[in-house]
C-alpha cells in the first residue's frame, strides 16, 4: 500500500486522566493456576503484538493478528473456536496490532501503517478481501493501535474508529452507510495505551476505554454514534501492565444493557471488571493486550463472549464464557498465523 502522511490535529487534550496519588484495586497478584505457560511447539507464525477477534454469530469466529512478518493474517472458526482454518494472510504492512469489527457478513480490519495513518481494508465473510487497503488518515501514536465498533439503528449502520493521537489523546470517526464523517473528533484524555471500543447492537450505547497516565482502566461512554456528548472520564481502576491497553465488551442479558472490561495484569494474568464490579483474575500468561467479542441470539440477548490473547510462546489463545451456562471455559492454544 502507499502512504502519504496527514497529521491528526494535535489540540491540547481538556481533560487529563492523571490525577493520581492512590492507585486502586491492583491486579499485581499471584498468577492464577490456568497458566498456559507449558504450552506445545508453536506452530506457525509467531504473533507481534495482540490480536483481534470478532463474532460474525454464535458458530463464526474470526481471528487476526500482525505475524512476525508484520502483515495481517487472519483465521476463521466455523464451530465456535473448536477447530480453526488455516492462516491467511492479508498482506499490507502493519506497524500495529489490529482492530476489527463484522456489520452483517463483512469484517471490516483497521491498522496503524509505516506513515503512522490509519488504514482500513474489508471483506465479505472472509473472502474476496479488498485487493488495496483505503488510508483513513490521521497520525496514530507510536506503539498503539486503533479500536473499532459497528452496530445497526433503524436504517443506519455504523462502523466506527478510534485512535490515540500523538499527543496521547483520544480521537474519533467513523462512516454512517458507508458515509465518512468529515472530521476526527477530539474526546481529550492521556492515554498510554491504544483504545478499545465497543458498541451495543442497536447502537444506543458506545463505550471506550483506555489505560491512563496512571496505568489505570479508565472508560467513557456516549450514546448514537458519538454525535452527542461524550459522558466524562471514569476511573475503574487497577492497574494494566505497560505496553497493553484494555478489551471492552457490550451486550445485553435478561433484557438489560451491560458491560465489561479485561486487562492484562502486572502478573501477566488476565483480569475482568463487569457488572459485579470487582475484579476477577482468569489466570494465563499474557504477552498482549486481550481482546474480546460478543455474539448474540434473534432478540438481541447476549450468547458467547470470547477472549484472545497472546500467549507466553507467541501463539494465539483463546478463553470464552457461555452467558446459558454462566461458565468460562480453560484456555484454547490456536497456535501462529
Amino acid at each position: 500500500m502507499k502512504y502519504k502522511s496527514t497529521l491528526i490535529s494535535i489540540a491540547v487534550a481538556a481533560l487529563v486522566l492523571v490525577s493520581l496519588c492512590a492507585v486502586s484495586a491492583s491486579l499485581s497478584v499471584a498468577q492464577g493456576s490456568s497458566a498456559n505457560v507449558q504450552a506445545p511447539a508453536l506452530v506457525g507464525m509467531s504473533v507481534v503484538g495482540a490480536p483481534a477477534v470478532c463474532a460474525e454469530n454464535a458458530s463464526n469466529l474470526f481471528l487476526f493478528a500482525t505475524g512476525s512478518d508484520n502483515q495481517v493474517h487472519f483465521r476463521e472458526s466455523t464451530d465456535g473456536g473448536v477447530t480453526w482454518g488455516a492462516p491467511q494472510s492479508i498482506h499490507g504492512v502493519a506497524t500495529s496490532s489490529p482492530a476489527a469489527t463484522v456489520v452483517g457478513n463483512t469484517l471490516h480490519v483497521f491498522v496503524r501503517g509505516t506513515d503512522g495513518a490509519l488504514y482500513e481494508t474489508s471483506s465479505a465473510g472472509g473472502n474476496a478481501w479488498a485487493l488495496t487497503w483505503t488510508k483513513i488518515g490521521g497520525q496514530l501514536l507510536a506503539g498503539t493501535g486503533p479500536a473499532a465498533y459497528s452496530f445497526t439503528s433503524g436504517a443506519t449502520t455504523q462502523v466506527g474508529w478510534l485512535v490515540t493521537g500523538t499527543n496521547h489523546a483520544l480521537y474519533q470517526q467513523w462512516s454512517d452507510n458507508g458515509v465518512q464523517s468529515p472530521s476526527w473528533k477530539n474526546l481529550g484524555g492521556y492515554l498510554t495505551s491504544g483504545p478499545a471500543a465497543s458498541a451495543l447492537p442497536d447502537g444506543s450505547q458506545i463505550g471506550v476505554s483506555v489505560r491512563g497516565g496512571d496505568g489505570a482502566l479508565w472508560t467513557r461512554s456516549t450514546n448514537y454514534g458519538g454525535t452527542t456528548s461524550w459522558g466524562s472520564w471514569n476511573k475503574i481502576g487497577g492497574q494494566l501492565l505497560a505496553g497493553t491497553g484494555p478489551a471492552q465488551y457490550s451486550w445485553t442479558r435478561g433484557g438489560l444493557p451491560e458491560v465489561g472490561w479485561l486487562v492484562t495484569g502486572t502478573n501477566h494474568a488476565l483480569y475482568e471488571w463487569d457488572h459485579l464490579n470487582d475484579w476477577q483474575n482468569f489466570g494465563g500468561y499474557l504477552t498482549s493486550s486481550p481482546a474480546a467479542a460478543t455474539s448474540h441470539n434473534a432478540s438481541g440477548e447476549g450468547t458467547y463472549l470470547d477472549v484472545s490473547v497472546r500467549g507466553g510462546d507467541g501463539g494465539l489463545w483463546l478463553k470464552n464464557y457461555d452467558a446459558a451456562t454462566n461458565q468460562w471455559s480453560g484456555w484454547t492454544s490456536i497456535g501462529g498465523m
